[in-house]
């Protein structure tokens, strides 16, 4: 992201869904360098090797979570929202 995260750029809200319903919500400045600078990894693979049905096909892992609340597996999902209100 660059100087454009800014206004209403910073009412945007990533959501990512798994197979079971489970769902969790960052907002878009988390990943910001300039904000948050979350180390968030999108996993696909472990030791080289494609994830399990238990976890994949795609697995979230946040670094520097005190908890792992938001480590997801089994996305389904993921979307851009808005999260402003509606005029």
């Amino acid at each position: 992201m660059d100087a454009a995260l800014r206004g209403s750029q910073l009412t945007k809200i990533v959501l990512i869904t798994a197979a079971d319903g489970y769902r969790v919500a960052f907002t878009l400045a988390e990943f910001d360098p300039a904000f948050g600078n979350a180390r968030v990894i999108l996993a696909d693979t472990r030791d080289g090797k494609p994830l399990d049905a238990k976890e994949g096909p795609f697995r979230l892992i946040v670094e520097g979570d005190k908890r792992p609340g938001r480590w997801i597996r089994q996305i389904t999902r993921i979307e851009l929202l808005d999260a402003a209100p509606q005029r």
